[in-house]
């Protein structure tokens, strides 16, 4: 386990700043290290101008340096330079202060015209110091949004490539024992997708399939992702956030499936399916690897869950997903599922998001399982159908349906009045 300093260099409170680097501690924490948090703007004013390395407040921050085997460097961009406070604490460590230490440069700003800033102006600085500084990133202030609670949410254009560093700083570190395994390789720019496009159709050759085991350690690289990122999102530990809401349990034959694919043997996305009722499957732990985003996976995820929900003998697919997630709503109203939610509303006022989608390739089930209903559908119409929503006898397809999607919402609204965070 390595011991990880990150120093904020933020002079504000609240700041994206401080907010980008909470995210990027969670992920390192989530690695299985230790991170010790050094806001500067805490620091005593007068003994660091004057860098008074006898005030105990500053003694204390030097012996941080010092203890720590790496250093995560965050700093905001004004006038294309570094904080003037982070300039002045870099002056307060002592010549070759870094010597062996590697060190993750992270810089926000309001404009992208700032982006050289960290290789220009901050690299150069640590390197004399003695770092081994890897390589960092920008992230425009626009592309962060923090809530009072602490969650923080980055654009997808900024946490894709921001996920991607940081993995490959902790490759420069000693792996923890035990630790969990990082997920998927870092591609070789980390502003683009490690790969083409794949398949959207279930069963393709490009991926390979698994069928695992809730407790099988190749899920770790997608559980430990997704409590980072519930966790960054929500600013807070629930049992949503540490994925324990649902047992584990849940997961396994015959009413569940936990599924993982891989690529040359590399975990790059999985989703698992668990019984809601005996006509529907729920979705939890969407996942694709950072580095593996923007390639259609999550979309293929969606394809190899239907067809196994089907083969399970499930008709319809329930999901939910968290307000903090706008890419997950996203994915799932194009792969055709409908919201039982107004989408028009704001998320934060409406908690978790929920939406339904029939199973595509249904078994066939016995007349005998299915229990006929009358729905009324207009002023002296009446459509008699089944309870699995897969047919109406009058109307045709279109306004079965409607019909379905009615039923469900109001189903599932009184199931919504008690959740709150995210669902994974």
């Amino acid at each position: 386990m390595a011991r990880i300093l990150s120093i904020s260099a933020s002079p504000q409170p609240g700041s994206s700043t401080f907010a980008v680097l909470s995210t990027v501690n969670r992920r390192l924490t989530g690695a299985g290290h230790r991170v010790d948090t050094l806001r500067l703007r805490d620091l005593p004013p007068s003994a660091l101008l004057a860098a008074d390395v006898t005030d105990p407040a500053i003694s204390v921050a030097l012996e941080q340096v010092r203890e720590a085997d790496a250093l995560v460097v965050a700093t905001p961009i004004y006038q294309a330079s570094y904080a003037g406070l982070l300039k002045v604490f870099l002056d307060v460590v002592p010549q070759f202060g870094l010597r062996g230490k590697a060190v993750l440069p992270i810089a926000t700003g309001g404009s992208t015209a700032h982006v050289l800033s960290v290789d220009y102006a901050l690299r150069p600085v640590l390197s004399v110091l003695g770092a081994s500084v890897a390589p960092g990133w920008f992230v425009p202030s626009p592309h962060v949004r923090h809530w009072p609670d602490g969650g923080v949410l980055v654009d997808a254009a900024s946490a894709g490539p921001l996920a991607q560093v940081v993995t490959e700083f902790l490759a420069t570190l000693t792996p923890p024992a035990g630790g969990p395994a990082l997920a998927a390789e870092v591609p070789i720019r980390v502003d683009r997708p490690a790969g083409p496009p794949v398949s959207p159709v279930a069963g393709s050759g490009d991926l390979t399939v698994l069928t695992l085991d809730p407790d099988d350690p190749r899920l770790a690289p997608l559980l430990t992702d997704l409590r980072v990122e519930y966790g960054s999102r929500y600013g807070r530990d629930t049992p949503n956030s540490l994925l324990t809401e649902v047992p584990v349990s849940d997961f396994r034959s015959p009413h569940g499936a936990f599924l993982l694919l891989l690529e040359n043997g590399v975990p790059v996305a999985g989703g698992a399916l668990r019984r809601r009722d005996a006509d529907t499957a729920e979705v939890k732990r969407m996942w694709t690897a950072s580095g593996h985003r923007r390639r259609g996976l999550g979309r293929r995820v969606l394809a190899e869950l239907d067809r196994t929900a089907g083969s399970l003998g499930y008709r319809q697919l329930y999901l939910t997903t968290g307000p903090r997630q706008p890419e997950a709503r996203a994915l799932y109203l194009a792969a055709g599922f409908t919201p039982l939610f107004d989408v028009a509303a704001d998320p934060e006022t409406i908690g978790p998001l929920p939406f339904v989608k029939p199973v595509r390739d249904v078994p066939a089930r016995p007349v005998a399982d299915l229990a006929p209903v009358t729905v009324a559908v207009g002023p002296g119409e009446a459509c008699e159908r089944e309870t699995t929503l897969v047919g109406c006898r009058q109307g045709g397809p279109d306004r079965s349906r409607d019909l379905a999607v009615a039923q469900v919402r109001r189903q599932v609204h009184s199931r919504l009045i008690d959740q709150s965070g995210p669902t994974p």
